[in-house]
């Protein structure tokens, strides 16, 4: 099998070709991506040690991806935070975000090639989730009993309403989704869509608005300042790489099972956290630290969890808890902690 994994440089993509190579030496993997986050560089190494080829590229523009030959396409790159475009760069968002994947589907039509899409939880509006009944505890918001479809104890399903705002980048990545199910009715396109939220673990070059659960961890490693907005109580699941990779390695081979369906994945009510609990896990790791408090940024949500109840069904669920998790973050961070200075110090 001859993989292609479209941003495969950047957090998400590299564990995904690592993984894949190391459990199918025989399969060709190929990495493509611009290289444009800072450290994503710092993988072409491991590419190279596992022969995992590596193609510097950019969905942007089709003609880099035209002479490549693919079975299955996992579609990993994008432009990733939520605050994308609200300072500028709008045109990138887009560019990179939509039309590369308009891009990605064409070249998978000329070769013939299935489609897994990696999509996100802010397809799901702000307003609306931020407008439902929370009960506010000393650590974390707690989601309480609602008539809204799509929610229960459990979180968010996909029959959550898509009506409302969601930000520029959930925007492109909602718009996608309609892209691609026109593809699947018009020219036969094999497809898997995935909605994922938080994703963290090792090998994370984490930032403010992309990669909460790795900046908390080297901030305190790096003895670095760090500020909660807001109260700290909002609630997020975390969802383990190498649990996204046991599902991913789960659909590609029972394709025809997930093909043409969409679906919410993430760590789930056990696997979730407020920044006040993350805090305190990296207190009791690393040792005390005082954080600051500031006000709450806009485009941010009370609560986001994964109701994986659909997906369950198909023989998944995420095994890692959100400390286990910090764990493995921690102990990448102190293994490459000289070569990574440069990024977190």
């Amino acid at each position: 099998m001859r993989v292609l994994i479209t941003g495969g440089a950047g957090f998400v993509g590299s564990n995904l070709a690592v993984s894949l190579k190391k459990k199918y030496p025989s399969y060709e993997i190929i990495v493509f991506d611009n290289l444009r986050r800072r450290g994503s560089e710092l993988n072409i190494r491991r590419f190279q040690e596992l022969e995992i080829n590596f193609v510097h590229g950019d969905v942007r523009h089709q003609e880099d991806l035209e002479n490549i030959e693919f079975d299955l396409l996992i579609e990993a790159s994008a432009e990733p935070s939520v605050l994308a475009g609200k300072d500028g760069e709008r045109k990138y968002l887009i560019d990179t975000n939509l039309n590369g994947l308009v891009n990605c589907l064409e070249v998978s039509l000329k070769n013939k090639a299935k489609v897994i899409f990696l999509s996100t939880s802010r397809v799901y509006p702000m307003e609306l989730i931020n407008s439902l009944s929370y009960e506010e505890e000393e650590m974390r918001y707690s989601l309480l009993q609602n008539n809204e479809k799509g929610v229960s104890k459990n979180g968010f399903s996909d029959e959550l309403s898509l009506n409302g705002y969601r930000t520029l980048y959930g925007a492109t990545k909602l718009s996608s989704e309609y892209i691609i199910d026109e593809y699947v009715h018009m020219f036969g396109l094999d497809a898997v869509i995935n909605r994922s939220g938080v994703i963290a673990g090792a090998g994370q070059f984490g930032k403010v608005d992309q990669g909460v659960v790795t900046l908390w961890v080297a901030n305190y490693l790096y003895n670095k300042p760090l500020s909660i907005f807001g109260n700290g109580k909002q609630v997020r699941d975390i969802l383990n790489v190498n649990d996204l990779f046991d599902l991913i390695d789960l659909q590609i081979h029972n394709f025809e099972q997930f093909n043409k369906k969409r679906f919410n994945i993430g760590g789930g009510l056990n696997a979730s956290t407020s920044l006040l609990e993350l805090d305190s896990i990296c207190k009791e790791l690393i040792g005390n630290k005082d954080v600051n408090i500031k006000p709450l940024r806009e485009l941010d949500i009370k609560y986001y969890v994964t109701d994986n109840s659909k997906i369950s069904q198909y023989g998944w669920t995420p095994k890692r808890t959100v400390k286990e998790t910090v764990q493995e973050i921690h102990s990448w961070l102190i293994m490459n902690k000289k070569d990574l200075k440069w990024i977190f110090a």
